[in-house]
């Protein structure tokens, strides 16, 4: 069965690793889109334009324009899900959720450790919140992936059949979720050798073509002195 021929705009942001999870499952079925940047240093996500989109000023957003009207999606995981389902059965991929449910409750329990454990503890508002309490921002970041890590690796020993992905040994959610935040991690924990198969997931994959295409290092909105070279 066909994906319905519907226009897609996302509202995404270069180094956001949620925006790039959406941008991978995307990048993995081919899936075409606009894209409107929202910059978040500059506070883009604030503006009563994009309230009016999103109230609660986050991104990724993705718009689906319908011929009964807007679908409006502001959360990733729901996002992710909704494409892999819409979209997912005629891909080359196939879908990122495995039709098994216990291998499906697997992969989601991978994409919960990494998106509700720990990207909430790396994100820009949390790390302007502990400024305000004075506490430093990196040290704190560098403490939380010291402490939510070795679950993560722990985890992926368990799933991972080969230490090229996640979950078995073909590319799911769980792996769309995992390589953009090690991304983020990198930024305050750039060793990770102490985690060998969350390095080896992440290494194989990030080298991927659609990984590689939803890389915040080579977004449009990417400013030239951060481009993967």
């Amino acid at each position: 069965m066909s994906p319905p021929a519907q226009k897609l705009t996302l509202y995404t942001y270069f180094r956001s690793s949620a925006s790039a999870r959406v941008r991978t499952v995307m990048a993995l079925h081919g899936i075409p889109r606009e894209d409107i940047y929202i910059h978040l240093l500059k506070g883009d996500q604030s503006s009563d334009s994009y309230k009016e989109v999103n109230p609660s000023g986050t991104v990724p957003t993705l718009v689906i324009h319908r011929e009964q009207g807007e679908l409006v999606l502001s959360q990733c995981i729901a996002i992710m899900e909704y494409l892999d389902e819409v979209y997912g059965p005629a891909s080359a991929t196939g879908r990122l959720l495995p039709a098994d449910a216990e291998a499906r409750a697997t992969v989601r329990s991978i994409v919960d450790l990494v998106v509700g454990d720990l990207f909430p503890m790396l994100t820009m508002g949390i790390l302007n919140r502990v400024k305000s309490h004075g506490v430093d921002g990196p040290t704190w970041a560098k403490e939380c992936c010291a402490s939510i890590l070795p679950a993560l690796e722990g985890l992926l020993a368990r799933t991972s059949a080969t230490g090229r992905y996640a979950y078995g040994d073909a590319v799911t959610m769980a792996d769309a979720a995992l390589v953009p935040q090690i991304y983020t991690v990198l930024r305050f924990y750039p060793d990770i050798s102490a985690f060998p198969t969350v390095k080896s997931v992440f290494d194989h994959c990030a080298a991927l073509p659609a990984f590689v295409a939803a890389d915040w290092r080579h977004q449009p909105d990417t400013p030239e002195e951060f481009r993967a070279k």
